[in-house]
């Protein structure tokens, strides 16, 4: 409701389509970019507002993937 009533009020259409699955990808890095981690040439990550190395848990379904982007909470 409140999201609704903030779009409401900047006159933006409320629409849902969740097959946009790129769009959704960006609405949540948006939100968390600074919670966000590039992948690094040696395979680590390096967060974007505090730059420091980390890496993905071993255990993580992301850990075979290794994607170009990370977010974390």
């Amino acid at each position: 409701d409140q999201l609704e009533g903030l779009l409401e009020r900047v006159e933006t259409e409320v629409m849902s389509n969740p097959g946009d699955l790129e769009a959704i990808r960006k609405a949540i890095t948006s939100g968390y970019f600074p919670h966000c981690a590039r992948l690094q040439k040696n395979g680590s990550y390096r967060t974007v507002k505090h730059p420091q190395t980390v890496h993905i848990h071993p255990s993580s379904g992301l850990a075979q993937v290794l994607p170009k982007w990370a977010v974390y909470h």
